[in-house]
């Protein structure tokens, strides 16, 4: 993904406090290479930590960097559904990778499930991708040099790219609580977080 780069990471205690809850488990949703940094957790308030990734290929690296007992790795979001019990699910730079309708049927998905209180995007782009090509360099070199490597490579060419207005969040309101905060990422100027809670 653009910007799951290797260099940067944050922190899940975050994601407790935004959900309004004083414990729970959190599910990492298209986990990539894993961007919550496993030895700065502290696990007071964490019972555990769901990774999910279609890209099976990512095992390897995955359960060489995520060893703890605390830490579970999945290919099959079924399978989490079923058998884990989260509280948070959290969207790391991912969800401009995702149509408008498939997030409408994949939050509908996770509201079914019981567990789950609240879900997390963060790094939402509102800009085309190529407003954010222009300005990144300006706001964030790191980021930057990180596109141009990519930039002309078969699977970042193939991808599409979705933005998002803060009005596309209102389909939620039926089910959930919508606020809008700053982007946990740090691209704060271009991109924002969202976090539903179930009402």
């Amino acid at each position: 993904m653009i910007f799951n780069y290797n260099k940067y990471s944050i922190n899940p205690n975050k994601l407790i406090h935004l959900s309004g809850l004083k414990r729970g488990s959190i599910l990492d949703f298209g986990c990539g290479k894993g961007v919550l940094e496993s030895k700065k957790i502290d696990f007071k308030n964490i019972n555990k930590i769901v990774l999910y990734d279609k890209k099976k290929k990512l095992i390897k690296f995955l359960t060489k960097k995520y060893e703890k007992k605390k830490f579970k790795i999945y290919f099959s979001l079924k399978s989490i559904l079923k058998k884990e019990r989260c509280n948070i699910v959290f969207f790391s730079s991912v969800v401009q990778y995702i149509s408008k309708a498939k997030l409408k049927k994949l939050v509908q998905q996770l509201s079914k499930n019981k567990h789950i209180d609240s879900i997390i995007f963060s790094d939402v782009p509102y800009l085309p991708r190529i407003f954010e090509f222009v300005f990144l360099p300006l706001i964030n070199l790191n980021r930057f040099i990180f596109v141009l490597k990519i930039l002309f490579s078969k699977k970042y060419i193939k991808l599409n790219y979705y933005k998002y207005s803060k009005k596309d969040f209102n389909i939620f309101k039926k089910d959930f609580d919508v606020k809008f905060y700053k982007n946990l990422h740090d691209l704060k100027l271009m991109r924002y977080s969202v976090v539903l809670k179930k009402n």
